[in-house]
């Protein structure tokens, strides 16, 4: 019932997705004030609240766009888009991580156009030089270079160059970096790289109520997905099983470097986790339970997002 409407979308649902994107930023505005709900060390309150808007809402269409013109999924869609945003609910305040996710994008567009080319310098210079800006912001998302050689053992196209052109990617926005400050004659710090540290279960025990509501059902949800597309993988064209198999990579390692590093990270989770969901509601054949799942996330996202300030 609902998702019908979101699959081969008219264009008055694009415009109610843009409506819903709006209102669903605001939506914690309506218990919280402005100046306490997106304070800032550095932004003003309208420019937080502003990208809390523009940067999810580019993000969910930016990604909506390159899985729908990569035959990754293959049916026109908007599912992606809400999805996203939908996982995206507990970061209300959270600049840094908005641009760093919207870098993460073009670093996932870049590694997708690596697929049948055997010289892939362009794309994984890119790819590399974009995560080495994601790092200075979060360094441990350096670990995140590994995706790229599994991404180019998954698309057959891994070399010694590729490598070497990695590296290069990475190291340049530092050295230009460094060479700027040392003309100005300003010290030059490199990020706290490494720094790990295991995150407190123990902060979690004390998650309020639409918080737990809303992470068990994130949990069902993303266990139904995997079962629906480990069933109908072999299915699937080859590009779009070799695709698949990167973006679980993707997952897992975003994943493994949130429980190093702390709970924001999660948000560098989503793009991968996004694309799994959104194919469980696309394509799994129990449309009625796939339509009261995604009823139920609508839900769930709506009132932790509303009540988003009494949780944090």
């Amino acid at each position: 019932m609902f998702l019908k409407h979101l699959i081969n979308p008219k264009p008055s649902i694009i415009i109610f997705f843009v409506v819903f994107c709006f209102f669903f930023a605001l939506l914690p505005l309506t218990k919280s004030k402005l100046s306490l709900l997106f304070s800032h060390y550095l932004l003003n309150p309208l420019v937080v609240l502003s990208f809390s808007f523009f940067i999810p809402f580019f993000l969910s269409t930016g990604l909506n766009n390159i899985i729908y013109e990569k035959n990754i999924i293959r049916k026109e869609n908007l599912v992606i888009g809400v999805v996203f945003i939908l996982l995206s609910s507990p970061f209300v305040n959270t600049p840094e991580v908005w641009v760093s996710g919207f870098l993460l994008l073009f670093v996932f567009n870049f590694l997708m156009n690596t697929y049948q080319k055997d010289l892939a310098f362009a794309q994984f210079y890119n790819a590399s030089f974009l995560l080495s800006l994601i790092t200075y912001l979060h360094p441990n998302m350096i670990f995140l270079t590994s995706l790229f050689i599994i991404n180019g053992i998954n698309y057959s196209n891994i070399n010694w160059r590729i490598i070497i052109t990695i590296l290069l990617g990475f190291i340049t926005p530092y050295l230009f970096l460094a060479t700027t400050l040392f003309l100005l004659n300003k010290p030059f710090n490199l990020p706290e790289f490494f720094n790990l540290s295991f995150i407190d279960i123990k902060l979690y025990i004390g998650l309020c109520y639409s918080q737990k509501t809303w992470i068990i059902l994130i949990l069902i949800i993303t266990f139904l997905s995997f079962f629906e597309l480990f069933n109908w993988l072999y299915k699937k064209s080859i590009k779009s099983r070799k695709t698949f198999m990167t973006i679980i990579w993707f997952l897992f390692l975003t994943l493994l470097i949130t429980v190093f590093s702390g709970w924001y990270y999660i948000y560098f989770s989503l793009i991968p986790l996004t694309v799994i969901v959104s194919n469980y509601f696309i394509y799994t054949k129990h449309r009625k339970t796939a339509n009261l799942l995604f009823l139920l996330l609508v839900i769930s996202s709506f009132y932790y997002k509303y009540t988003i300030n009494d949780c944090i």
